[in-house]
């Protein structure tokens, strides 16, 4: 498939219904990278739709690992697990955001072994659920033991769960709804999981869900997030290579729908991440007043520079931001970035379509 060309969505500007856009935020992108967290963490100074760099420091490099937010304050970022160049890792981290120095905490209890396990909404409340994950390569570690880590208590434990879990997987996509932690898809060797299931934390049994509407075939390392009742995918790989297509399940009905767009559709990939953000728009649509991508998929270092040195590009940067919020309102975004094709492409690229 050819290289996908996106409209920019530009700030203040408000997303059709059925198109994805992408954002390009000036300051220092990020370089392309697979296997991250994303994150979204209210607060701050205000819009500046800016890349800022973090001056963070202790982090133990790692890829394929879990990232969780509890409802703490103040806010910490924790890790959990992921691979680096001399194995897995099992242990977990834990961000001062004040001080912006990663903590290593001593933890008690028995700890699941050493795994990938790629989520950013495994957690419920102060607690991240961890099932399965990878082992090397396309094996995944054989542990169908479902792992709790209380960050309050800084304590590992093994709940007893009733019903049939999961068969061993990695690459899955673990969400946590309420009481309820999902866990669809994954990889197991050649095999390419399509099945969904949940255990709810108040009676701890595993339940496997029927599969009804448009339901997505099996796939693996793809993205996951949640808004109010719909649970949404996207990407991934399957059996015949890299995914662009994005799912959404309506948690109550338990039924999937696969969406539709009037737009290109970003570039398939894997190992991404994905979460929702607000987008503050004014009254009217994004019109046909759009740009568009150069032909490779990605944004020129012309284009780039353009957005970063600010208003001569484009004065309605800072028109939109002074204006402030007084006739603003808030939607809400699939933000998806980065990632990889299964030919060994790395994105750097911003993709965001608006929940309906």
């Amino acid at each position: 498939m050819g290289p996908r060309a996106l409209p920019l969505l530009e700030p203040g500007r408000r997303p059709q219904p059925g198109r994805w856009y992408r954002l390009s935020p000036r300051g220092e992108r990020p370089r392309g990278r697979v296997g991250h967290g994303c994150l979204f963490l209210p607060g701050g100074a205000g819009r500046t739709h800016r890349w800022r760099p973090a001056a963070w420091s202790g982090l133990r490099p790692r890829y394929e690992h879990a990232t969780f937010l509890p409802p703490a304050a103040p806010p910490r970022l924790w890790v959990f697990g992921g691979a680096h160049p001399a194995g897995n890792r099992g242990c977990v981290q834990a961000l001062d955001m004040e001080t912006g120095t990663w903590e290593s905490p001593e933890v008690s209890g028995a700890r699941p072994l050493p795994r990938t396990f790629h989520s950013s909404s495994a957690a419920v409340g102060a607690r991240l659920y961890v099932f399965g994950g990878g082992k090397k390569g396309v094996e995944p570690v054989k542990d169908q033991q479902l792992h709790v880590f209380d960050t309050a208590t800084l304590t590992w434990s093994q709940p007893d769960t009733r019903g049939d879990p999961p068969s061993p997987r990695h690459g899955h996509a673990v969400v946590a709804v309420g009481t309820k932690l999902f866990v669809h898809g994954g990889l197991a060797g050649d095999v390419f999981y399509d099945d969904l299931f949940y255990l709810d934390i108040d009676d701890m049994r595993w339940v496997k869900v029927p599969a009804t509407g448009d339901v997505p075939g099996g796939r693996a390392s793809h993205s996951s997030a949640v808004f109010k009742d719909h649970l949404y995918i996207f990407g991934g790989i399957g059996p015949d290579g890299a995914l662009d297509t994005t799912y959404k399940y309506h948690i109550e009905r338990q039924q999937w729908m696969l969406l539709q767009f009037d737009s290109p559709l970003p570039a398939g990939r894997l190992d991404h991440a994905m979460c929702v953000i607000p987008w503050h728009a004014g009254k009217s649509g994004d019109g046909e007043a759009v740009t568009w991508e150069d032909p490779t998929g990605e944004e020129s270092a012309g284009e780039e520079s353009a957005v970063a040195e600010g208003d001569t590009a484009d004065p309605l940067w800072k028109s939109r931001e002074e204006e402030g919020c007084a006739e603003d309102t808030a939607v809400h975004l699939l933000f998806v970035f980065g990632g990889m094709d299964t030919q060994g492409r790395i994105h750097r690229d911003c993709a965001v379509s608006l929940i309906e």
